[in-house]
């Protein structure tokens, strides 16, 4: 009995007990404090995590589970948008997809240049993370119901052409410190592209199609077959030289005139994310901060706030070019400011591969958490 409570805790029926546990208290904490129920699970990770209290461990099946939120997070934000209102504002899309990477990127070259400071592969790299973003806050703005307003059209648009671009250049800059980046390589990355987007184009949707009409007997059955579609889509971006992320998204894409806004399929989809599969995707951030660290280390702590600031700047001045040149109002500035801002999955996988190549330090990984936690903080 005394083993059960020994930290971090190892037993997996007490592990997901705690979990639940934070799930619920955290976001009630939250709402009596006027913060969104996210910020107080990235901040509960942080508590009882490897660095705060130690009382769980960021250990393989935190692991899983937060990648499978995070991919969950990415399926929703497809399966939901509107794609008429999306060809209708695919201009919207275009404008603010190239701010939100330019501006961002130019804010991260001058942090990674002059102030961290890194060679100029290494900060390619690290100015990546600037512009890439993901849809932390979405499931915050489909619960107002603002799923289809323009801003938000634009801003899951501008996701899709700026996590691409941010993975493309991972890909290039890993090739690169490699010494693979060959004709090999570009002609493996592009023809492995443009075969994923055939097939999440054209033959996903009739399969799913034909599924859903002919073998789907019950619920059950089509929930398990949208999740086999979102993880087989996830794996083969991956084999086609590009990051899972972007899978999950596609297949959202792929079935979203399949699943109407209002059926039990998608109010069942709706509720398994948002009940367990997102919660433990921010647990898992919050686990990686490691406050002590940062806290001994002053080197540390200003590379963090440049981080913070720089990434804040970036986006809010993408925002603010939104405005200027598609003439929105300051309210939809500010909406595609909060959904663009927040920091999590093409950022961490950027800065992993980066550590993993030796062109980051700790220090950098370090300011990279602190920067998630921050963005997700001011998205939301």
């Amino acid at each position: 009995m005394p083993e059960l409570w020994r930290l971090p805790v190892a037993d997996p029926v007490l592990i997901f007990a705690i979990v639940l546990l934070v799930i619920l208290v955290a976001p009630l904490l939250c709402g009596r404090l006027r913060l969104p129920g996210l910020v107080g699970l990235i901040i509960a990770g942080m508590l009882i995590g490897p660095h705060g209290a130690g009382i769980l461990a960021r250990d393989a099946t935190i692991r899983l589970l937060g990648t499978v939120g995070l991919l969950y997070i990415m399926f929703m934000a497809g399966l939901e948008i509107d794609l008429l209102q999306f060809m209708r504002r695919k201009r919207d899309s275009a404008v603010f997809g190239i701010a939100t990477f330019v501006l961002p990127f130019a804010c991260g070259m001058l942090v990674g240049l002059w102030i961290v400071p890194l060679p100029l592969i290494a900060a390619v790299l690290f100015a990546s993370m600037f512009s890439s973003h993901t849809l932390v806050t979405y499931p915050i703005v489909s619960r107002l119901g603002l799923q289809k307003s323009r801003a938000v059209v634009a801003a899951i648009g501008g996701t899709i052409l700026t996590d691409t671009a941010a993975m493309l250049v991972l890909a290039v800059i890993a090739a690169l410190a490699k010494g693979h980046a060959g004709t090999v390589f570009w002609l493996r990355l592009t023809a492995g592209s443009a075969l994923f987007v055939v097939v999440m184009a054209a033959l996903v949707p009739r399969a799913a199609r034909w599924f859903l009409r002919h073998a789907a007997h019950d619920e059950t059955i089509e929930y398990v077959f949208v999740l086999a579609v979102v993880f087989a889509a996830s794996c083969g971006a991956a084999l086609a030289g590009l990051e899972p992320i972007i899978g999950a998204f596609a297949a959202g894409l792929a079935l979203n005139a399949l699943v109407p806004e209002n059926s039990a399929l998608m109010q069942r989809a709706k509720f398994v994310g948002d009940a367990l599969f997102i919660p433990f995707f921010l647990l898992s951030v919050g686990m990686l901060i490691d406050l002590p660290r940062m806290v001994g280390d002053p080197h540390s702590i200003v590379i963090a706030l440049a981080m913070a600031a720089a990434v804040l700047a970036g986006k809010w001045l993408a925002g603010l070019a939104a405005r200027i040149w598609l003439r929105y109002t300051s309210p939809e500035s500010m909406l595609l400011f909060g959904l663009s801002v927040n920091q999590a999955a093409a950022t961490l996988a950027a800065v992993i591969v980066g550590f993993d190549l030796g062109l980051f330090n700790e220090t950098v990984v370090s300011g990279t958490i602190v920067m998630i936690l921050v963005s997700c903080i001011a998205g939301a």
